[in-house]
């Protein structure tokens, strides 16, 4: 599993690793073609593993930021906003986690997000 502060080379946009007894375990990592600094630290990339324990209360939580942040209207969960959110709920972090995020790495963590969300299997 690629390591949040590694290096871009050393981590993989999404990646199996072995489990147990044969079964496959996907990791979701978003590995930052620029990364940033929060809070002191360097970030690389953006472990989202976390994404699939997400619960509806976890969404409500973000919809009300999103609300309080100014968006209004159906779909929310498809901009890049929401998915910046998604990020940092699966991290721990507070909601500005990603505001320093380059545009073209929030445009394929949007991708990476409503992906997630909408893709069957």
């Amino acid at each position: 599993m690629a390591d949040v502060n590694s290096k871009p080379e050393e981590a993989k946009a999404a990646g199996t690793e072995s489990k147990a007894a044969g079964e496959a375990e996907v990791s979701l990592s978003l590995v930052l073609e620029r990364p940033y600094k929060y809070d002191g630290v360097e970030v690389n990339a953006i472990k989202m593993d976390g994404i699939v324990d997400l619960t509806a209360q976890d969404l409500c939580s973000i919809d009300r930021e999103m609300i309080k942040r100014g968006y209004a209207g159906a779909r929310l969960e498809v901009t890049r906003q929401y998915a910046l959110l998604v990020a940092a709920r699966v991290n721990g972090k507070p909601f500005d986690y990603c505001d320093r995020m380059s545009a073209r790495d929030s445009i394929r963590m949007k991708d990476m997000v409503s992906t997630f969300f909408y893709a069957r299997g």
